[in-house]
């Protein structure tokens, strides 16, 4: 018998095996595509132990037959010390619970286990922990969208924190061809695109906001007029980020402001009620979930010592706490900027960290300020 029959015996077999497991499917052009890009063609040893029931099935077998397998197939073999002890290594990392441990294993072997970009036990317990983290969040922020212990489980479970990778990085994306012979969506869409859609993209309020004395609303363009002295300033921009810039930089500035962006920076002009710019305020949403914002300000040269910025700043907090249902809203300014750090003080935000030398700026390194308020602190001082 030549090696070619044998060959074509083998492949026959092992697309046999997996037909059965995953039912009979078209692979699109597609879908070939994404399979080439995340999996490579099994060797002729592996296939044979696939058979042997040694090694996992096909995660996917292309349009044209060939068997796909995860790059590292057979590494997690060479990590146990060999295939004989595959298994008993396999199943130790499920040593509290023998029957998943088992469940697991069979799972594994199946070649069904498609969804990771890593195939090890560690990363399926991983994907198993952040998938019922994700359920019990949503769950609770169906009932409130604002509460913050669910905002913190949704943001650890789809996008990670520090040492516990998210669903966002443990999965792949998967196909159209994976809805079919799993019969639905896929776990990306359930626990990763779905989450995200549903609670982790900021819905804006409506515009604008207005106060005793002010409008605030999103930029438009025509608001550079009223920035292009300020910008221009040694003396304005000496405590801020940027260097001072020209018209055409404040104009281009001014338009990506007016970007619809993600949603998670909310920049707006605060003009007075005759119509003049005096100043803007920021809200950048970040943290865990999303439930944390950082709030900034700044007030045009001729606008100071009114108390525009305060009253701005009331404001945008308010939206913070109660529109995006923020747990935490911190203020970061550079530690020589005592107007800024005595607003920071009037809105009853409290002085947490004084960092020094920390922040490099315009050439030199800079101290500075954290202030911050919760939502419970901001709600009693409000009564």
């Amino acid at each position: 018998m030549g090696d070619d029959t044998l060959s074509g015996r083998v492949l026959a077999e092992l697309r046999d095996r997996y037909v059965a497991v995953n039912g009979e499917h078209p692979m699109t052009a597609e879908d070939d595509a994404y399979v080439r890009e995340h999996f490579v063609p099994a060797t002729p040893e592996a296939m044979a132990e696939m058979l042997a029931g040694r090694l996992p099935l096909p995660s996917y077998v292309l349009s044209d037959g060939t068997p796909m397998v995860p790059e590292a197939h057979g590494r997690l073999a060479e990590v146990a010390g060999g295939l004989d002890g595959l298994h008993d290594w396999f199943v130790r990392f499920w040593e509290d619970d023998p029957a998943t441990g088992e469940q697991e294993w069979a799972s594994y072997l199946s070649g069904q286990y498609v969804c990771l970009r890593e195939l090890t036990p560690v990363r399926m317990k991983q994907k198993t922990e952040r998938v019922a983290e994700a359920a019990a969040a949503v769950e609770l922020l169906r009932r409130d969208p604002h509460d913050p212990v669910a905002r913190g489980m949704i943001g650890e479970a789809v996008d990670g924190v520090l040492a516990v990778p998210g669903l966002d990085s443990l999965l792949l994306p998967m196909t159209a061809y994976d809805r079919l012979r799993f019969g639905g969506p896929t776990s990306r869409d359930t626990w990763v695109d779905g989450p995200r859609a549903e609670f982790l993209t900021p819905v804006p309020p409506v515009w604008p906001l207005v106060t005793e004395r002010l409008v605030l609303r999103p930029f438009e363009p025509g608001d550079a007029d009223g920035f292009v002295e300020a910008w221009a300033s040694e003396e304005w921009t000496s405590l801020l980020l940027s260097r001072p810039i020209n018209r055409a930089e404040v104009e281009e500035m001014v338009r990506r402001r007016t970007e619809p962006g993600d949603g998670r920076f909310v920049g707006l002009a605060v003009v007075t009620h005759d119509g003049t710019v005096v100043g803007d305020s920021m809200l950048h949403l970040q943290g865990t979930g999303l439930s944390e914002g950082e709030i900034g300000w700044t007030v045009v040269p001729g606008q100071g010592g009114r108390g525009y910025a305060t009253e701005a700043a009331e404001a945008v907090l308010r939206l913070g706490f109660e529109h995006y249902g923020l747990r935490r809203i911190v203020a970061n300014l550079d530690a020589r900027n005592d107007r800024s750090a005595a607003l920071c003080e009037r809105l009853g935000m409290r002085h947490e960290v004084h960092r020094v030398g920390d922040f490099w700026s315009k050439g030199r390194w800079t101290s500075s300020y954290e202030y911050a308020v919760l939502r419970e602190e901001w709600a009693a001082a409000r009564g």
